[in-house]
């Protein structure tokens, strides 16, 4: 059976919305809080660290910035995301997806767009992983191919800036911070390892969780190989990341210890990663600013360097949004036709994984 495939993905939900109204409403209600809640935090985050501002002072700041080092640090962020879709290739591989990697550089590229500019009910992470299932008619594996692609790059973020404290120093910041930050890594990681032994003993044994732990998801926990790997590489996209935002502060003169950059922007896309805000917004340039007064730089230089890099983020997104456009404007439905249900249901009892390389 074909996909299908349309331009918005919520066609296929009709028949689930008809069925049961009340829940729909109240899903809905929800949904609405939740973006509500969003809202008032960007806002809110924004409102404090703006009303500090001398807004002639930031504007001469970002109008006396090195426009050549910008427009580096944007092809190095897209170069960045090229290497974070080899990641998820990778990942994905691994669980039978065979995808060429120009259609996961596409997927990854249309999902940063919707990261930034998709409606609250479809963030980036869905887009990709409504593409990759369609293409395969495995969505629930697809999706938690993207699940285990997001906890990876979060665990080693916050590896990078622990094992950057441990080396270079704590740079003044209070010791319950460093402690927060060294107990959500670790939390990260022993919490996705207990998942099997949770499923184990919360669900059915011949359950679709257990299935999908057991046989569908197997390689995520006990392969060596693809943890490494997937760790590697990780590891050089958030060195490469972390290179940019250095050059991003010396195309805004500022005068900060390179060293410092690797504990404080992991820390900062963390907390821009939480689902409390829009994209990140508000959040992380309140996070920006308050690590860089800490290290002598002015509020107005510090507020401009959180702009200037929410600038990088939108023109990337604006690349991802040209390649949505140039792939017919058109994402997979939430839910397939029947006969997809069928394919995936076949596909996700003949899962083969191919061997660890």
């Amino acid at each position: 059976m074909g996909k299908t495939w349309s331009g918005t993905p919520f066609d296929g939900i009709g028949s689930a919305v008809t069925s049961s109204p009340r829940r729909s409403g109240r899903t809905l209600v929800v949904r609405l809080a939740s973006q509500a809640a969003k809202v008032g935090v960007s806002v809110g985050a924004l409102f404090l660290v703006l009303r500090q501002v001398d807004t002639d002072s930031m504007l001469r700041v970002l109008a006396g910035a090195d426009r050549t080092d910008v427009l580096i640090v944007i092809g190095l962020y897209l170069f960045g995301q090229a290497v974070t879709a080899w990641r998820w290739k990778i990942i994905a591989r691994r669980v039978g997806f065979t995808e060429p990697m120009a259609h996961f550089l596409r997927f990854y590229f249309v999902g940063m767009f919707f990261n930034l500019f998709g409606p609250s009910t479809l963030g980036g992470d869905l887009v990709r992983a409504l593409y990759l299932g369609a293409s395969a008619g495995r969505r629930t594996v697809a999706l938690h191919t993207v699940i285990f692609d997001r906890i990876s790059g979060l665990v080693t973020l916050v590896f990078v800036a622990v094992m950057a404290i441990a080396l270079f120093g704590r740079f003044g910041l209070p010791w319950p911070i460093v402690a927060v930050v060294s107990l959500t890594g670790a939390g990260l990681a022993v919490g996705w390892f207990l998942v099997p032994l949770l499923v184990r003993r919360f669900f059915a044994k011949d359950g679709r969780a257990n299935r999908l732990v057991e046989r569908d998801l197997r390689p995520f926990w006990n392969d060596r190989a693809l943890l490494s790997r997937t760790v590697a590489v990780s590891l050089g996209f958030h060195v490469l990341q972390t290179a940019s935002l250095i050059l991003l502060g010396d195309a805004l003169s500022m005068d900060v210890d390179w060293r410092y950059y690797f504990i404080f922007h992991p820390l900062v896309s963390v907390l821009s990663a939480l689902p409390v805000s829009v994209a990140g917004l508000g959040v992380r340039e309140a996070g920006y600013a308050w690590f860089l007064t800490r290290q002598g730089v002015d509020h107005d230089t510090a507020i401009a360097f959180g702009i200037l890099w929410f600038v990088v983020l939108l023109a990337s997104s604006l690349v991802g949004g040209l390649v949505y456009l140039a792939s017919g404007a058109a994402i997979p439905t939430l839910r397939g036709q029947r006969g997809d249900a069928a394919s995936q249901s076949t596909a996700d009892d003949e899962t083969q994984f191919p061997a660890a390389s």
